[in-house]
């Protein structure tokens, strides 16, 4: 960063080749005056009291209304209404007090910047016969007309100096300059620069660093060097730090730190102390620029001239940090500077806050809001909307609301961003009601809801399927003119697809193309999801080529959508070519494109190319899910390929894949249905291994499978171990096992299941019926299988040809004739055919 001594000089006349013409000297005389015949007069001193002025200047001892003016403009405590007051007093007395109670009165006006004000005093003044004015009136009447931006009246003052034969000094000039300066007319600020350069003893320090503020504020930065060699050059008045700041500054705002370095360093030559606002110049640049070394050096430099940096120096350290995500580092920072004594400000607060919650880190954001109150830094509007948009984010309306409350009380007044936050907030969490008040007290409030607003309201209206609602905010907003953007259209047309309002949705895309808003992916993707979804695919893909044909390119969600709707509809090969399709228009399919697809051809049975889908997936570096992996092992089940099915198993979990229910439920079903229930058992044990909990369907599959491979008694303990896990069988379940059991003879074990039936509410259905009166029969209970009989009609499911030929049976066997013959009769009146086994039973038993 340092240079050698003698170099800045050089280095600043190489900055400054080729100066403009507006900035070297004039020969003409522009101004509406001569400056050469004016001499330098000094400055009062206003520190003195009344009465001292006053001998000093030699008037008459002053009146006590001109003592109590005086004294109050010095104790800074003075009103307007005073001032008012006291102006109008003086102005009326005979004789006038004298012009240094009136010039204490403008000048402390002045300070106030009432401007204006003083003005129409001064007027009132020169109108008074009595009145003789001096040139601190006078000079304070030019200063607040430029001021006020109407430096063409301020040169009129200063021609009424010049003819009351008053001395104008430097402050005079430089007011003139700040405000041709002010108004954007740097060449007549410069016209009238080197008409004062003429007459030196009209300008100082201080009329030069206006003049060079005024070409770095304005782009011309080199001529403010050029200004500044010619200072040095002239050696009648040396450059100060404000000239050498405000240059450097300029070069720093520019990015041009390299310039700014051979300013600063001209400046060390010289041996002109740099202030803490030439370092704040240079940090800010070379943060801006990214080059953090150049501010560590300059940090160490400021310590080792004993300048302690301040907050300015604090919130351009920790913007960038925050800038980038780099939270951690921008708190360390802050605590660091804070225990150096440096004192924060609300931008600093504002700065941290806003980043924390950008990142979600509410909790933090909440203690530094907190800190900030503690340390009486008053929160600005700024501060208040960051922890409410948050805090409305995650679902903490009633802090939300307490923050509301307390900016309420502190006077600060919220702003739409501050409803709209509340609104999103009460939006979020489905509190559509509360939101719509809301949007009702803000007009009452006078604040007017924007897009923002209303867009929130009308996708949470959509959500709960109240469109005709969302519809009428959306004539409420024209009626507001608040114009609906693509994202107010979009929620419309979203909730309309959801509501299967079709006709309107598509109205709704022509109203919004009519009033100059472009659908957009997200609006299509809208439309096209909702379509699918009702395996309406034709009129999705013919919304794709509506897209090609409004320039809307689709995006991987669009491809998504349509993929999966093709593939529900069982449409595998045109899914496959919209594959293709979005590939070749640079749309990278993702985890969800090809889980799709290889869904869809598992359920066609075609695993050879659901197989080659996923070796494509490797190809493009797509890593399988376990939807996929899940959608793969289901469909080589179900095409009898059991041990490609487990050897996916065994991929899966190679990599890092960790199988589901679903997956395991699969390849059990497939075991069982094959009748390998070892396998099948073996698989509920690495379930156990793998912290897989089986559900209903694992059970039921096993149970199944046990009781078609006659395994009854497994299946029985399957049961209980299925009970004591808390999984309740459902009625399908228990059929299977009871119908195994009473086929196989273990009558007791049937009725063992029909007690854990009882025990766990689960209600019988007609096969449960049927079962349980074979079961009966087979043990000889035919009074319990006759009442069973009874109820099946009294809870809903009417006797059939099984079930009576089944109490027929039993009855025959235990030598029932008369409840034979009966039932028989009975079915014959219920209009049911009797089966020739049946007949034949009849007849045999009524010969006997």
């Amino acid at each position: 960063m340092t240079m050698k001594g003698g170099l800045g000089l050089h280095m600043m006349k190489r900055i400054t080749s080729a100066t403009p013409a507006f900035i070297l000297p004039s020969t003409g005389n522009s101004l509406p005056f001569s400056l050469s015949k004016l001499r330098i007069t000094c400055f009062r001193s206003l520190n003195s009291s009344a009465s001292d002025e006053y001998d000093n200047m030699g008037l008459s001892k002053p009146t006590h209304l001109e003592i109590l003016v005086i004294n109050k403009c010095k104790s800074r405590s003075l009103e307007l209404d005073e001032a008012l007051g006291f102006f109008n007093s003086m102005i009326s007395m005979r004789p006038l007090p004298s012009i240094l109670a009136f010039n204490h009165l403008l000048g402390a006006l002045s300070k106030m910047k009432h401007y204006a004000l003083v003005v129409s005093m001064c007027k009132q003044m020169v109108g008074c016969s009595e009145f003789q004015p001096d040139f601190f009136a006078m000079n304070i009447w030019l200063s607040c007309l430029c001021n006020l931006k109407k430096v063409d009246l301020g040169f009129s003052v200063l021609a009424m100096i010049i003819k009351l034969g008053l001395q104008p000094d430097p402050y005079t000039t430089s007011s003139l300059l700040l405000g041709l300066i002010e108004e954007g007319k740097i060449v007549e600020a410069m016209g009238l620069f080197w008409k004062i350069m003429k007459n030196c003893y009209l300008c100082n320090q201080y009329t030069y660093g206006i003049i060079i503020r005024g070409l770095c504020n304005s782009g011309n930065i080199r001529l403010a060097v050029v200004l500044l060699i010619k200072m040095k050059e002239n050696g009648s008045f040396e450059p100060n730090v404000v000239c050498y700041s405000t240059i450097i500054d300029g070069f720093c705002k520019e990015k041009r730190m390299d310039k700014a370095l051979i300013i600063f360093q001209d400046m060390l030559d010289r041996r002109i102390e740099p202030n803490v606002l030439s370092f704040n110049s240079l940090i800010s640049g070379f943060c801006s620029v990214g080059r953090w070394d150049e501010v560590k050096r300059l940090l160490a430099t400021m310590a080792n001239k004993g300048i302690s940096p301040d907050a300015y120096i604090l919130n351009v350290l920790i913007a960038p940090l925050c800038r980038d995500g780099k939270i951690q580092e921008a708190i360390s920072l802050f605590n660091l500077m804070t225990q150096k004594g440096i004192k924060p400000i609300a931008a600093t607060y504002n700065m941290l806050i806003h980043s924390l919650c950008k990142f979600d880190e509410w909790r933090l954001a909440t203690k530094f809001f907190e800190n900030m109150i503690a340390y009486e830094i008053s929160p600005d509007v700024i501060t208040f909307n960051s922890m409410m948009d948050i805090l409305c984010k995650e679902g903490k309306l009633s802090k939300a609301i307490q923050i509301l409350e307390l900016m309420t009380r502190t006077g600060v007044k919220p702003n739409v961003f501050t409803d709209n936050s509340l609104i999103h907030g009460f939006c979020h969490s489905g509190q559509w009601e509360e939101a719509t008040s809301m949007l009702d007290r803000m007009m009452n409030e006078g604040v007017h809801p924007d897009v923002v607003t209303f867009s929130s309201l009308i996708q949470a209206l959509c959500k709960e399927k109240r469109t005709k609602e969302a519809i009428t905010l959306l004539e409420l907003m024209s009626q507001r003119n608040v114009k609906p953007d693509v994202v107010t259209y979009s929620c419309l047309i979203h909730g309309l697809c959801s509501s299967n309002k079709w006709t309107e949705a598509t109205n709704l895309i022509d109203r919004m193309v009519n009033e100059g808003v472009h659908p957009n992916v997200v609006t299509f993707n809208s439309l096209i999801d909702a379509l699918c979804k009702e395996k309406r695919t034709r009129e999705a893909i013919t919304m794709l080529e509506v897209m090609s044909q409004r320039n809307v390119k689709p995006d991987i969600v669009t491809y998504n959508c349509l993929i999966h709707g093709l593939s529900s509809s069982n449409k595998w090969t045109e899914a496959t070519s919209l594959l293709n399709r979005m590939m070749n228009e640079g749309v990278h399919p993702d985890v969800v494109t090809f889980s799709s697809l290889i869904d869809a051809l598992c359920k066609e049975k075609r695993t050879d190319e659901a197989i080659t889908m996923l070796e494509l997936m490797s190809q493009r570096n797509v890593k399988p899910d376990i939807v996929t992996y899940s959608c793969l092992i289901r469909g080589l089940c179900n095409s009898g390929h059991w041990t490609e099915a487990t050897s996916m198993l065994d991929r899966m979990m190679n990599e890092g894949i960790h199988p589901n229910v679903v997956t395991f439920n699969s390849l059990i079903d497939a075991l069982c249905k094959d009748k390998r229930t070892d396998e099948a058992m073996t698989m509920l044990e690495l379930m156990s291994q793998r912290n897989v909990k089986p559900n209903i369907v694992t059970y039921s599959c096993l149970i199944h499978g046990l009781c078609k491979s006659g395994q009854c008694e497994e299946a029985t303990s399957l049961l209980s171990k299925m009970v004591t896990e808390h999984i309740v069988p459902d009625i399908g379940t228990f059929n299977i096992l009871l119908d195994a059991v009473s086929k196989q003879g273990t009558n007791d074990k049937g009725l063992e299941v029909l007690m854990v039936m009882d025990q766990h509410g689960v209600k019988p259905n007609g096969l449960t019926y049927r079962t349980m009166i074979r079961m009966y029969c087979a043990l000889g209970e035919m009074n319990k299988a006759k009442d069973v009989f009874d109820s099946m009609d009294t809870h809903g499911f009417a006797p059939d040809l099984v079930a009576y030929k089944m109490l027929i049976n039993g009855y025959a066997k235990s030598k029932r004739k008369v409840d034979t013959v009966r039932l028989a009769e009975e079915m014959l009146q219920k209009g049911l055919t009797l089966d020739l086994e049946t007949h034949t039973l009849l007849r045999g038993l009524t010969s006997l």
